[in-house]
């Protein structure tokens, strides 16, 4: 049901606590695409809904729009990424949370969050297994 558009706006508004002008804003400046009935009316997915708690989520962290399209265009690279990247990136965590690095183990595989504590423990553990 994720794909299917269905919600009017008013239901919108509803479950996200976003204005009708803020979900119409929001549309203009190119941060969804809700699907259009024959009359013209905006029909909204439960995705729909789902990105707009994401910007509303976004513009809490102090995003501005350009951030914001930024963040999300990012975003949905990550999930359009090949399973085989996703599998190797679940080995690489599993052989670092084996034996539990400097007492630090990762706990997502969300990219932007935990890049720089990755890269940081991968280095660590280079120079553990480097003899010298």
């Amino acid at each position: 049901m994720e794909g299917i558009s269905v919600f009017p706006i008013g239901i919108v508004e509803t479950k996200t606590g976003l204005s009708k002008r803020q979900i119409r804003y929001y549309e203009q400046m190119g941060l969804l695409k809700p699907a259009r009935t024959k009359g013209n009316q905006r029909r909204y997915s439960e995705k729909d809904v789902k990105r707009l708690l994401r910007i509303k989520e976004l513009l809490k962290q102090g995003f501005d729009i350009q951030g914001i399209k930024a963040k999300l265009s990012e975003e949905s690279q990550e999930t359009s990424r090949e399973p085989e990247d996703i599998i190797v990136e679940k080995e690489i965590l599993n052989k670092l949370n084996d034996p539990i690095v400097g007492n630090r183990k990762i706990t997502s595989l969300y990219p932007v969050s935990n890049r720089a504590a990755l890269t940081e423990i991968l280095s660590e553990k280079v120079k553990e297994e480097t003899p010298e």
